[in-house]
């Protein structure tokens, strides 16, 4: 195993001031357009992958997020009529009677294809553009090797 080491830490550092200062910058863009966050088009972007409808632990483990950081945005999201949530019944072996759903509506399906196209834009211009073919298969390849499990 490696040690740590000045330049193992330098490079954490590195890879998260700058992914920190992608985000802020293609939330930007999206505020700018849309007004609405990176955070909640996220969701809304995770809800169109798995299918328009999740459990919130699903979603969850898809972002990379804590359930309450979740529970806030899914909050704000159904206010303005972009998901609702529906009460389930258990999934088979799920003891849980409280069992939600997340459902993309219509609404939201519609604000995710339009805002789509700013993020994928704002992705090309700061990400993409930069990167040749092998750039991305390395980044992707260190990227799993450090992502936890």
């Amino acid at each position: 195993m490696a040690r740590l080491d000045a330049a193992r830490v330098a490079a954490w550092r590195e890879l998260q001031s700058v992914s920190a200062e992608l985000e802020r910058a293609i939330d930007a863009e999206l505020v700018a357009e849309w007004e609405i966050p990176l955070g909640w088009f996220d969701v809304l972007a995770a809800l169109q992958r798995l299918g328009g409808v999740a459990r919130p632990h699903e979603l969850a483990v898809e972002l990379r997020l804590v359930r309450s950081s979740l529970s806030r945005r899914l909050d704000r999201l159904e206010e303005e009529g972009w998901v609702a949530r529906h009460r389930t019944g258990p999934a088979i072996g799920d003891n849980d009677h409280r069992a939600v759903d997340v459902e993309l509506t219509r609404r939201g399906r519609t604000l995710w294809r339009e805002m789509n196209v700013t993020y994928r834009r704002a992705v090309q211009s700061l990400v993409a553009s930069k990167l040749a073919d092998a750039d991305v298969a390395a980044l992707r390849r260190v990227l799993a090797t450090v992502a936890p499990p």
